[in-house]
């Protein structure tokens, strides 16, 4: 059975149908009197950083593993990593251990936790750097299949081209898993950590138990 993960990003043993893209909102990113930046996507980092080479030399928070890997990867340095994966645990942490911070968020329009809700201790500026558009992928989905959905868009642009008949669905996170249920009665998986790789483990995993053969 195949595994479709609904992006461009390269792993072995799973195949690309990009149901989204990203465009980019801004063309200039202004850092006076920033403590910290805050990544919540390695696309916002990737974005950020063709905007503008000056983010580097500020120290950033990070919301899980594969964004810190990223923003190490394009020469930014990673001043805390959030181990939960979820927003509203990161803005609960930089509360705990910043006060009185000046931070500045780099996200994209659409977000599945509003950080401000629960960041009360310190300042928190936001600017909308890209937002996430559906995109039309140039192959045919092979079903039946497993497909990883990364973000509750992921779910809404899939919705827009296919039915969910004979598909095994993988949330990343709780909440892509909620958007999930507004479109199939299937069972979801979710794995132990919200991360890509955690959910292509769990795809082999189930793909070796032959849940629709």
């Amino acid at each position: 059975m195949r595994i479709y993960l609904l992006n461009n990003e390269k792993y072995e043993g799973v195949e690309n149908y990009p149901v989204i893209s990203f465009s980019p909102l801004i063309s200039s990113i202004e850092f006076d009197n920033i403590d910290y930046l805050i990544f919540t996507s390695k696309n916002a980092v990737r974005i950020t950083n063709a905007i503008i080479d000056e983010w580097k030399k500020i120290p950033t928070i990070a919301i899980g593993k594969a964004t810190a890997n990223e923003i190490k990867h394009l020469g930014g340095s990673v001043e805390y990593q959030s181990n939960s994966g979820y927003g509203e645990e990161l803005a609960k942490e930089i509360d705990k251990i910043y006060k009185n911070k000046t931070f500045l968020w780099l996200r994209p329009k659409k977000v599945v936790t509003n950080l401000k809700e629960y960041i009360k201790n310190n300042t928190l500026i936001e600017i909308i750097v890209y937002e996430t558009i559906c995109n039309k992928p140039n192959k045919k989905l092979i079903k039946p299949a497993i497909v990883i959905f990364t973000s509750p868009s992921t779910v809404k642009c899939f919705s827009k081209i296919e039915n969910f008949e004979e598909i095994i669905p993988i949330a990343i996170g709780k909440k892509t898993k909620e958007v999930l249920k507004q479109f199939t009665s299937s069972e979801i998986f979710i794995p132990k950590n919200p991360n890509i790789k955690e959910c292509i483990n769990l795809a082999k995993n189930i793909n070796k138990s032959n849940l629709l053969n």
